[in-house]
Order: structure tokens, then C-alpha cells, then sequence
């Protein structure tokens, strides 16, 4: 609904469509203009933010002068180089819509796909992503072999991600995809962490789509990632995905509580137990001191302990998160009120 502002009415966009931008001075316009076009007989429906990302080039100045012809274009200068996913995060922060969709400024992914993205959103889909077909579909013979390394290491990558949260998707690192608002402002990026939006997604909504788009080469400049060596920073984040699904979101699942709980006080039970046993054998005459059983036990003891006391500080942390931090343990697709009587 409409929000007023003085004797301003400010109307909420249907979507936000959101730019990351980092040394795309030559793309950048070109991108900025194709959506506006695109979008031209529904511009207030719409707002294109664009940020940039510690740009080195005249990326911003792109983007200032085109503001001037584009009135529903929202430019956000980062200080500094933070990296795409601080890039996202400040989008995802700076947006109004329903529905907040995501491009590339490399135009690598034609724009007019923003529309398919938007009309399965319309369908009912919380999250859809696309897979761009036919990348590099004719290398030279001196790239051909690094092509297939580069497309066996990320194959494998795709399929360890998809192992670790549950969620099938070909192209993690496609620029072109789109999520409603109530699931967006839900998730905070942060390292590069924007690769696995699909599996963050899917922590909170299985409602997703993927479809394939047609991959085109950039005009001008050179990827970002272009040479960089990424397995072992991938690894890691992999890493980092799993304890993040796995016990950051234990209020949708468990809780610290319960699982070191439960795990501390089968470990005091067997110390319990064996301790249990060793007293009876002392007490009918036999030697227990150099017994390794008497130091397991008393370790199980004080593993069973600790345990337990690190789950209930993993209680009091999970309730200082979510009570410090606004979020909810929840998300609430649509509300419907009806009259009281």
C-alpha cells in the first residue's frame, strides 16, 4: 500500500532489481539503459539499484550520469572494495519491492530474462535461479583442456554443495536470478558467500525454479574472477555452509540445547557407568588404578559436562542473536485478517 511522507506519497515498487558493479565502466551503461528499457512502461512498478563496488574505474561516474535520464535509478557508491557479497547485502538493504531480482552489469545474461524470472516469481515460486547454457561452447585448442579442468572442478563443486544443504542447482554462479522480499531480507551475505544463495534459500523454502539462459560473452573489460584460483577459498566456505545450515538454523530445526544436550548426557551416563563398574571391582579386592578404563570414564565425565554447559551457552547466544538482531524465527508468506466481532 501507499506510505505518505508529508504531503510526499511514496509508493512501493513491485520489484527491485539489484546491480552489483565493480570495474564495469565500459558494460555498465549499456546494462543500466537495456533495463530501463525493458521495464520503460512500468517504471514505477520498479527500481533498478546499482551498486558499485569500490570501483578503480569510472564505474560510479557511469552510473551518476545515467541517473540523470533513468529517474527510477538508485545508485550506491561503496567506500571501498568489500566484494560481491557485500555488494548484494547493500542491494538486498537499499530495496522496497516484493520481489528483489538480481543481474550482472557484464550483460553476460541478456536482461529481457528478468521477466521470465519475474513471472515464475508471480507463479508462486519463493526463489528461481538460472543456468546459462553454451559458456564457452568453442575454446581454442590451447583452452580446451583448462576449459574441461575449470568445468570438472566446478561440476564437482556443484555437486559437494548440493550434498551438503539439499538443494539441486546447475548454476550457482549465474548473476540472473530473483527472490521474494520476505525470504531476501532474511539472509545476510557475508565473505563470498553470495554462491550459495540458492542454498540459503532452500533452508528457509523449497519453492524454487531454475531454467536455462543462453550465456553471451562481455563487450568489454575482463571477469573479476578471471585466473583466480578459488578451490581452496570454495572448500572452505563449503565448510562454512554446512555448520551455517546445520546449526545456525537450529530454531527452524533443534537447538544447541538439545543436541549437545542430549550427546553430553549420553557421555556422563558411560563415564557414570564405568566408574560404576571399577568401584565395584575395587571394592571386591582388585586393583583399578592402572586400569584405562578409570581415565576414559573420568574424560567422558568431564567431556559429558563441558558438553552440556556449552549447550546451554549456545542457548543464551541463539536467543542474543535473534532478539539483538530484529530477526524472526519465522517467515510469514501472507496474513489474512478478517473482521472481529
Amino acid at each position: 500500500m501507499p506510505a505518505r511522507s508529508g504531503n510526499v506519497e511514496l509508493v512501493s515498487p513491485k520489484i527491485s532489481i539489484v546491480i552489483p558493479c565493480y570495474n564495469e565502466e565500459g558494460n555498465v551503461r549499456q546494462t543500466l539503459r537495456a533495463i530501463a528499457q525493458l521495464y520503460r512502461e512500468r517504471s514505477a512498478e520498479v527500481e533498478i539499484i546499482a551498486v558499485n563496488d569500490g570501483s578503480r574505474d569510472g564505474t560510479w561516474k557511469a552510473i551518476s550520469e545515467v541517473s540523470q535520464e533513468i529517474p527510477n535509478l538508485v545508485g550506491i557508491n561503496l567506500i571501498d572494495n568489500f566484494g560481491q557479497s557485500a555488494a548484494y547485502q547493500a542491494g538486498i538493504d537499499a530495496s522496497r519491492g516484493r520481489y528483489v531480482l538480481f543481474t550482472s552489469a557484464d550483460l553476460e545474461t541478456d536482461p529481457k530474462h528478468l521477466l521470465t524470472v519475474e513471472k515464475h516469481l508471480d507463479e508462486g515460486y519463493d526463489f528461481v535461479n538460472t543456468n546459462r547454457v553454451n559458456r564457452w561452447a568453442k575454446p581454442s585448442d590451447d583452452e580446451r583442456e583448462k576449459k574441461s579442468l575449470k568445468n570438472l572442478k566446478s561440476q564437482l563443486a556443484n555437486w559437494l554443495i548440493s550434498k551438503v544443504s539439499g538443494a539441486t542447482c546447475k548454476d550457482r554462479g549465474s548473476g540472473t536470478k530473483g527472490l521474494v522480499a520476505t525470504v531476501a531480507k532474511q539472509i545476510r551475505f557475508y565473505t563470498e558467500m553470495h554462491r550459495f544463495i540458492p542454498d540459503y534459500v532452500h533452508m528457509y523454502t523449497q519453492r524454487s525454479l531454475e531454467f536455462d539462459v543462453e550465456f553471451q560473452d562481455r563487450q568489454f573489460g575482463t571477469s573479476a574472477y578471471l585466473g583466480q584460483n578459488r578451490s581452496l577459498k570454495v572448500l572452505l566456505d563449503i565448510i562454512t555452509l554446512g555448520f551455517m545450515l546445520n546449526f545456525a538454523k537450529k530454531p527452524f530445526k533443534s537447538s544447541p540445547g538439545r543436541l549437545l544436550g542430549i550427546s553430553g548426557f549420553l557421555l556422563f551416563a558411560l563415564g557414570g557407568l564405568g566408574l560404576a563398574y571399577l568401584l565395584a571391582l575395587k571394592m571386591s579386592g582388585h586393583s583399578i588404578g592402572d586400569r584405562p578404563l578409570l581415565v576414559i570414564s573420568v574424560l567422558f565425565i568431564i567431556i559429558g559436562f563441558q558438553a552440556v554447559v556449552l549447550g546451554i551457552v549456545g542457548e543464551l547466544l541463539m536467543r542474543i542473536y535473534f532478539e539483538s538482531s530484529g530477526r524472526k524465527t519465522y517467515l510469514v508468506r501472507e496474513t489474512l485478517s478478517g473482521e472481529r466481532r
